[in-house]
C-alpha cells in the first residue's frame, strides 16, 4: 500500500487550504518521516497559521482530493466541528 502527504494550513478559522503532495511514500512511517521536517518549515513560514499534515493511503487521498475538488472545505481534524477525524 502506498501513502500520500496531505497538508492542511489554516490562515484564520474559515480560510484553511489543502495541499496535495503527489510523492508516494511505501509505509506510513516513511511518509510521516518526511511529514516532520515539512511541518517544522511551515510552521516557521507561516507563523500566524494553524495546520496539520496527514499521511493517507491512497483511496483515502483520491476521496479527499474528491471532495476538494468540488467544492469541500479543508478542516483540521482537531476542530470540534469537523467530524471526520481521519482527515
Amino acid at each position: 500500500m502506498k501513502f500520500l502527504m496531505v497538508m492542511i494550513i489554516c490562515f484564520s478559522e474559515d480560510a484553511c487550504q489543502a495541499v496535495f503532495d503527489a510523492t508516494k511514500f511505501n509505509t506510513y512511517d516513511e511518509c510521516m518521516a518526511q511529514a516532520v521536517p515539512v511541518s517544522l518549515y511551515m510552521r516557521d513560514v507561516y507563523t500566524n497559521s494553524s495546520g496539520e499534515i496527514q499521511c493517507l493511503d491512497q483511496e483515502t487521498y483520491s476521496e479527499y482530493k474528491a471532495f476538494i475538488e468540488n467544492g469541500g472545505e479543508p478542516e483540521l481534524s482537531l476542530d470540534p466541528k469537523n467530524s471526520r477525524l481521519d482527515i
